[in-house]
C-alpha cells in the first residue's frame, strides 16, 4: 500500500504547527494546506500546544525552538512520549539545540517550500 494510503483511499495527515511569530505560523499552515496536509493550530505558546496534543489526534508536528521565552522542549517531550513525529523549525542550528534533541529533523528558518514538504515526508515515513 501506497504511503498514506489506507483501505484504498488516501489519507490526509494531520500536522500541529507550534510557531509564536503570527505571519511565520500562517505562512506555514498555507505551505501545509496547498501540499494537502490538514493543519492543527497554530499554536503559539507551549500551554496551548500542550492542550491541543491532548485534545486533538495529530500525526506530527513542527516545533519553534524558541516561544516568546520559552521552549518547545517540554512539546516534543510529550509528542516522543505518545510516539508522534515532530521537527523543529527554527533559525536555531543544530548545536544549539538541546543535547537529547540534536538529532532531530531540523528545518532552517526560513523554510523554503520545497525543504518544508521533503522535510514532512520524511518526518511522516511510517506505517500508517
Amino acid at each position: 500500500m501506497a504511503e498514506g494510503e489506507k483501505d484504498g483511499r488516501l489519507r490526509q495527515f494531520t500536522v500541529l504547527i507550534v510557531e509564536d511569530e503570527w505571519l511565520v505560523a500562517m505562512d506555514l499552515a498555507d505551505e501545509l494546506a496547498a501540499a494537502g496536509y490538514q493543519v492543527v493550530g497554530p499554536a503559539l505558546s507551549v500551554s496551548l500546544a500542550l492542550e491541543l496534543i491532548e485534545q486533538t489526534t495529530v500525526d506530527g508536528a513542527l516545533l519553534d525552538v524558541n516561544l516568546g521565552g520559552e521552549t518547545s522542549y517540554p512539546i516534543a517531550e510529550s509528542l516522543l512520549a505518545k510516539g508522534i513525529p515532530f521537527a523543529f523549525v527554527s533559525g536555531y542550528a543544530a548545536s544549539q539545540l538541546r543535547a537529547d534533541f540534536k538529532d532531530f529533523l531540523l528545518l532552517s528558518k526560513p523554510v523554503q517550500p520545497d525543504a518544508l514538504r521533503s522535510g514532512l515526508e520524511r518526518m511522516l515515513q511510517r506505517d500508517v
